[in-house]
This record gives structure tokens, sequence and C-alpha cells, in this order.
């Protein structure tokens, strides 16, 4: 007598469980996975574009630091100002700009005559003031509107035949440039360089020859533009170096004031921080703190500029 099956087989219930069971441990994998992908993607476009802000901003800084002009020669004009931002466009209350400088001096910029040099335009000036502001604007609309508002680098580049009938050769840089340039010609679209920049810090480098021993020794002292209660104004004119604050003398050198106002101005020393695009929103609409801030969606950025001798 013969036996028949039926044929039909089927999962048990033990065996379905642990399929999906497999099944949600390599749905989570992939999620997670995906999840880690997603964000390395975001961190290094941030990066990526903080990056090239940052390559913008340090290039002009570089490229009219390497051009400056100035002459030591006991003259009693100045060429170059470094003082607090006064317009105090600096940002939502609790996150303003951590470090920013006004800073005012002469370049011969390769851009002036807005590029032609040697066209029909050039007068023949090689100089031009520069000034550069980091403030918190608007500068699409050009407007103070804060909800639009992103932290801003401002370049305002003076025309030659400009900076010599009104600038060049003026005992106070700071106020013959203001007398050119009020905040809304410095602040016009034109004069934005780039954005994100949430700390512009300069620290110039003096070179401090003195003699020990019958033998010169040169000191070099930082002084760090840090406005508040220390470095607030830095200016340096045709026989000295004049500075309002606290610098930071190096250790055991026992130099005095009289012998840093003296000194040469040999360098600079450029830092700035760009935010990422979460942290301009997150600066705007959020209660972060200012340290955590930078901490979170900052990156660094510094660069050296040796300056020619005057």
């Amino acid at each position: 007598m013969k036996k028949f099956h039926s044929g039909k087989t089927g999962f048990t219930l033990v065996e379905l469980l642990v399929a999906m069971t497999i099944t949600i441990i390599l749905l989570g994998v992939l999620v997670y996975m995906t999840g880690v992908s997603t964000d390395t993607y975001r961190s290094s476009r941030s990066e990526i574009r903080a990056s090239r802000q940052a390559k913008e901003a340090l290039t002009a800084l570089s490229n009219d630091f390497e051009s400056i002009v100035m002459r030591r020669d006991g003259n009693a004009f100045e060429w170059l100002y470094a003082g607090e931002e006064t317009s105090r466009l600096d940002g939502p209350e609790g996150r303003e700009i951590a470090n920013t400088s006004r800073l005012i001096f002469f370049t011969s910029a390769t851009d002036r005559y807005n590029g032609s040099v040697g066209g029909a335009s050039d007068a023949g000036g090689d100089v031009s003031a520069v000034g550069y502001r980091l403030v918190y604007r608007d500068q699409i609309s050009d407007t103070n509107d804060e909800e639009h508002a992103v932290f801003s680098l401002y370049r305002t580049l003076a025309d030659p035949n400009e900076t010599f009938n009104n600038i060049l050769a003026s005992e106070d840089l700071e106020a013959a440039y203001t007398g050119q340039f009020s905040d809304d010609a410095d602040f016009e679209p034109s004069n934005f360089l780039v954005e994100n920049i949430y700390e512009f810090s300069i620290t110039f480098l003096i070179e401090v020859p003195i003699e020990q021993n019958g033998v010169i020794v040169t000191h070099v002292v930082r002084a760090t533009m840090s406005p508040g209660n220390y470095l607030r104004e830095f200016r340096v004119t045709g026989s000295d170096i004049n500075f309002e604050g606290s610098i930071e003398y190096p250790t055991g050198s026992n130099l005095t004031q009289d012998q840093v106002e003296n000194g040469t101005l040999a360098g600079v020393d450029i830092a700035i921080t760009v935010l990422s695009d979460q942290g301009v929103t997150l600066a705007k609409k959020s209660g972060i703190k200012r340290a955590d801030l930078i901490k979170k969606y900052g990156y660094h950025y510094t660069k050296s500029i040796v300056l020619p001798r005057p």
C-alpha cells in the first residue's frame, strides 16, 4: 500500500522569528551606516566650504600685506591702523563675533583701478588705501536686517587718486579713511569679500634690536589685537609704533614700551574662524553659547605673512 504526501512545506514560528530578527538587525545596520555616511558627507562638505572661504579671505589679506606701503623715514604720517570695530554690528546677543578688528593700511594692490592697471584709467598711482571690517549683516539686500544677516568680511579698496588726494599723508589714518568711507560706503555689496567669518584676529610681529653685552640681539614682540581689556589700538607712523593696551613681551627680554615703539613691524599673523552654515543658523535661532558654537561648528585657519621692509 503506497503512502502519499501533500508536498506542502512551511516555516515554523521559530524560523519566522529568527528571519525577522536578522532582517531587523540588517536594516538597523543599514540605517546606521547611511547616517554615518550622511554625517561624514555633511562634515566634509562643511569643511571644504569653510576651507574655500578661509582661502579667499587669507589670500586677499596676504596679497595686500605683502604689498604694504610704509615709509619709516621719520615722517609724522600714519601708515597702518588697527582698532576696535565701531559699527556694533557684532551679531546675536550672546553669540557676538568672537574677536574682530578694524584694519586700515596702504598697499600697492594689483586690483587697483578695478584691475585695469596699465589701462586707460591708470593715472600712474601705485598706492591704495584698503580697509577690512568684519560685521554681522545682510550683504545681499544691503541692510541691517538680522533675520537674513550673516557674518560678513568686507574689503574696501580706495582708488589711488582718492587715496593720494584725501587719505595719504595724514597724521590720523582712521579719521582720514572714515572721512571718505562711511559705514554705508564700506558695506556696499561690491565690497563684500566672504561670509561666515566668525573671528578675525590680527597679531603684529615687531622686531626690536637691543644691544646686550656688546652683541645686537633681536627680540620679536607679539602684539595681538584683542578689543576690550587688552590691545585695543595699534598704529604705525613714519617714526614709531603706537599702541593702546597690553602686548606680549618675550620672556626675560626686559624690554620697555619705548624700545618696542621704536621697533620695526616685520610680519603679521592672521587667524580666522569660519562657521559652517549650520553653525550660522544656530547662532541666529538657538541659545547655544559662543564657546560651544566655535567648538562644534568652527574651523580655524592661520597664515603668517612676512612684510616688506619699509
